[in-house]
C-alpha cells in the first residue's frame, strides 16, 4: 500500500493579516497595560487639602551687574 498525504494550504489576503496583527497587538497591549500605567505624582498627599512648599535662597548679581 502507498501512503497518501493530503495537505491543505490556506492563503490569507494581506488586509486580513494586517487586521489580525492589529488585533494581536491590541490584546498584548491590554495585558501589559497595568504594568505600564503611571500613578499620580501626589497620590500619597491625597489626605491633605494643600501642599506647602518653602523656597529658601537669594537673588544676586555675581557677574558684573550695572
Amino acid at each position: 500500500m502507498s501512503n497518501k498525504t493530503i495537505t491543505h494550504e490556506v492563503k490569507l489576503q494581506k488586509s486580513v493579516i494586517v487586521i489580525l496583527a492589529i488585533l494581536a497587538f491590541g490584546v498584548c497591549a491590554n495585558v501589559f497595560a497595568p504594568a505600564l500605567s503611571v500613578a499620580p505624582a501626589l497620590a500619597e498627599l491625597s489626605n491633605y487639602d494643600t501642599l506647602m512648599v518653602n523656597i529658601q535662597g537669594s537673588l544676586g548679581c555675581d557677574y558684573g551687574c550695572n
